[in-house]
């Protein structure tokens, strides 16, 4: 363990690879491309490629592969794909299926899915070499792995019935041993049909399992359960599947995995993981990987599923917010606790960041408690990049939410100059040109139209008040609607005319000095209680009683814009 940092669980994951004293560190997760991939894969992506780093700095050789499982069998597809292409191509590896969308030119239904997942790694700082198992299984390694599992069946049969009985009840114990009499640990992909498996009427899946195998001849022979072919074939024709729980360890034996998380599905007593390494040690004569077992990153609270089109991909990320931010809510979390990813929390997610920034940089060190120590270790693995040296300068992101609210009011050549001159950073223009300055309000206006959708399908008005309140939501009107004027009394106009004049004799609009003089015009000018003036700009300038505190809000508008608003 470092000796600088308290035990934060990444290096306790650290000590245990350490203590296994390989010359090669080989980290692996995997994915299958059955849709649109969601972000929740990128717990265990994150968490490895920050594991590759720490080994990195450490003059470790380390490896990194994405397994894109494009031989898994389509069990089912998401509602976005069409029913006739549905029925077509049910139960065919992904890899066998062609691109569902005709304007395309990729390869297969996996590369498209697959390809539009990895695209992104690069914003991400995500470096990983990806495999394609349908490609590994062309491969003599994996092949040979076949041939062992299928002279080993009974063996294999046994460590997994060890593993799963303990967890069932008598009814699905006699279910699961019935299936087991004729149960083989590989598949077959139908040479008629190019399917591996069928979807019966009553739902149930039946893969074309291997019937028999012919030792001398390395030959199998199979059922279709698709489409009643039947025949023999060679274990080297690239056309065989091991069944997934066997599938695993074939891959940790091959690529002499050191560690790959799991969610916690498989990480539970019985699940893939404990009988991937039983079967990975007695079958292959590997040790298998340290487990790092992980809880969904949910989207609020709901699980996202590819496979059923639940999705918010890393895609979809991107368009809404720093790259940085989605390390920052992966690592700060203990893998085993869950995370629920809500996209109004954005904010608060920058601000968490913010703190680590502030931390990273400060000097002297600070406290020393362990959430300081933490933060500092954790900064530089939030880094797309290398570490900068020093603190970054930014615009914050509150004043990019408010920038964004205004676009249709002042050009997006005035937001520049007024983001200039809020962030008194010199050399601004040098160090967030215009392009970067557009890049964050395109992306923060996805965010904030997300946001409003969010709470157009929110029932609850507590929580949409908590959201708008918390986010400063507002919409400025191109023109004051004359209900609006009307609702105005004398004093009321006579006080915004009041504040028109002050603003205009002011170069430099202060929020402190905008919002003490609007309480002066009316408390002592017009003897009137505030609140009423204060409620009569906001109609004015947003349509409505009330908005972000308004002298800061005032202060950041376009004086001319302003004045002319306040003309009355």
């Amino acid at each position: 363990m470092n000796k600088d940092f308290p035990a934060h669980w990444l290096e306790e994951i650290v000590d245990k690879i350490i203590e296994r004293k390989e010359s090669i560190i080989t980290l692996a997760t995997g994915k299958t491309p059955s849709g649109y991939i969601h972000l929740g894969i990128l717990r265990e992506i994150i968490i490895c490629d920050s594991l590759r780093r720490i080994f990195e700095k450490k003059d470790k050789y380390v490896k990194f592969f994405l397994f894109l499982d494009s031989l898994d069998a389509a069990k089912r597809f998401p509602e976005y794909i069409e029913k006739s292409f549905q029925l077509k191509h049910l139960g065919k590896p992904f890899s066998h299926i062609p691109c569902p969308f005709q304007d395309c030119q990729c390869e297969s239904y996996a590369h498209h899915f697959g390809n539009n997942f990895s695209s992104t790694f690069k914003d991400f700082g995500i470096k990983t070499e990806i495999v394609w198992t349908h490609e590994l299984y062309k491969k003599k390694e994996m092949q040979e792995k076949i041939k062992i599992a299928l002279e080993r069946n009974e063996e294999i049969k046994e460590i997994i019935r060890n593993h799963i009985i303990p967890t069932l009840n008598e009814e699905k114990k006699a279910q699961f041993l019935k299936m087991q009499e004729y149960w083989k640990p590989v598949m077959v992909i139908c040479e008629k049909c190019d399917k591996i498996q069928n979807r019966e009427k009553d739902e149930t899946i039946k893969p074309n399992r291997v019937v028999e195998y012919f030792h001398e001849k390395n030959q199998v022979s199979y059922y279709c359960n698709a489409c009643g072919h039947t025949g023999n074939i060679s274990i080297y024709s690239g056309r065989l599947k091991l069944n997934w729980r066997v599938d695993w360890p074939a891959k940790w034996a091959i690529y002499k995995t050191t560690c790959e998380p799991a969610g916690k599905d498989h990480s539970v007593k019985g699940g893939a993981y404990d009988t991937g390494i039983e079967l990975c040690q007695k079958l292959f004569n590997y040790r298998g990987p340290v487990k790092v077992p992980y809880e969904w990153l949910r989207l609020g609270d709901r699980d996202m599923k590819t496979s059923k089109g639940i999705v918010f991909t890393p895609k979809k990320f991107l368009e809404i917010a720093d790259p940085k931010i989605l390390k920052t809510i992966i690592l700060r979390t203990n893998p085993i606790k869950h995370i629920a990813f809500r996209v109004e929390e954005i904010p608060q997610y920058y601000d968490f960041y913010e703190k680590a920034e502030d931390i990273y940089f400060s000097k002297p060190l600070g406290d020393g408690s362990e959430d300081f120590l933490n933060l500092r270790y954790l900064y530089p693995l939030f880094q797309i990049d290398d570490v900068p040296k020093e603190k970054p300068p930014k615009i914050p992101f509150k004043l990019l939410i408010f920038f964004s609210q205004i676009q249709n009011i002042i050009s997006i050549e005035k937001l520049y100059e007024k983001a200039s001159h809020e962030s008194h950073l010199e050399n601004f223009q040098t160090i967030i040109s215009k392009k970067i300055f557009k890049t964050l309000i395109k992306r923060t206006s996805n965010w904030l139209n997300l946001v409003k959708e969010i709470i157009r399908n929110e029932n609850d008005n507590k929580i949409k008040s908590e959201i708008i309140r918390k986010i400063n939501i507002f919409t400025i009107p191109k023109k004051i609607e004359s209900d609006v004027l009307e609702s105005l009394d004398d004093n009321q106009k006579k006080g915004i005319s009041i504040l028109g004049r002050f603003l205009n004799k002011n170069e430099s609009l202060n929020p402190d000095l905008v919002q003490n003089k609007i309480f002066n015009i009316a408390k002592i000018e017009l003897e009137i209680q505030p609140r009423k003036l204060f409620e009569a700009v906001y109609k004015i300038i947003l349509g409505k009683r009330s908005g972000p505190r308004l002298g800061t809000f005032l202060s950041l508008l376009d004086k001319q814009w302003l004045l002319k608003r306040l003309e009355i």
